[in-house]
């Protein structure tokens, strides 16, 4: 009789773990962002999935796309600002100009290799005239500036309504929260003892070897 109880106790378990499950993924199926219009000034967060932003045929209404793509990362203290400049480059050239942005912890290697970044925060370029990695500290000024030596140039037709055919897989995902950038202070705080610790312990270990080895030969030697 014990042991029946035990097991319709332990079935019961095993359903309300299955209903909880259940309920956890229709609720974050129901979180699920909604699709992007593309035609809406602002930063787009990529999916991870997304990878044919540079798959464009030769004649294609896709060939006239001008995306500017951002890799940041909330842990990194540098990427904040670029976000926020990023940010408002986006409603200034959005009407011409598709501006797209991905965490790294939600990309895959191939996605970073695929696309070229190497460290974050960077910024990628592509449009009718080729691919160019913008470079420097001064992220939003060199990219302003691009952006508006691009849109003069006479053989550039920058059309944002063909973001979608270059890349579809995008979503109107939240910007991230105060809460969750880390706080750049804190990060150099945290380096610098890191460093202090690492220096500390190069030089601290081969004085104590050397103290050793000088008590074992006193040792020795009496």
């Amino acid at each position: 009789m014990a042991m029946v109880l035990r097991r319709a106790a332990w079935f019961a378990v095993a359903l309300a773990s299955l209903a909880s499950l259940a309920g956890l993924a229709h609720a974050k199926a129901a979180a699920q962002p909604m699709v992007w219009d593309t035609k809406e000034a602002g930063v787009k967060l990529l999916l991870k999935q997304a990878s044919n932003v540079t798959a464009t045929e030769e004649g294609a209404e896709a060939d006239h796309s001008c995306v500017a793509f951002l890799l940041y990362s909330t842990s990194c203290p540098f990427s904040r600002a670029v976000y926020a400049d990023f940010e408002k480059l986006s409603v200034e050239y959005g009407e011409t100009v598709a501006f797209v942005a991905m965490e790294k912890s939600l990309s895959s290697l191939n996605f970073l290799m695929q696309f070229g970044f190497h460290a974050v925060p960077q910024i990628l370029v592509y449009s009718p005239v080729g691919r160019d990695k913008l470079r420097g500290s001064e992220k939003q000024t060199a990219l302003q500036e691009y952006l508006r030596n691009l849109l003069i140039n006479p053989n550039v037709s920058c059309k944002v309504e063909t973001f979608s055919e270059v890349l579809p897989e995008v979503e109107r995902l939240s910007r991230p929260e105060e809460s969750d950038w880390v706080d750049g202070s804190q990060e150099m705080a945290r380096t610098t003892w890191a460093v202090v610790a690492a220096l500390s312990l190069v030089y601290a270990v081969p004085k104590l070897y050397s103290k050793m080895g000088l008590t074992q030969r006193k040792n020795h030697e009496e």
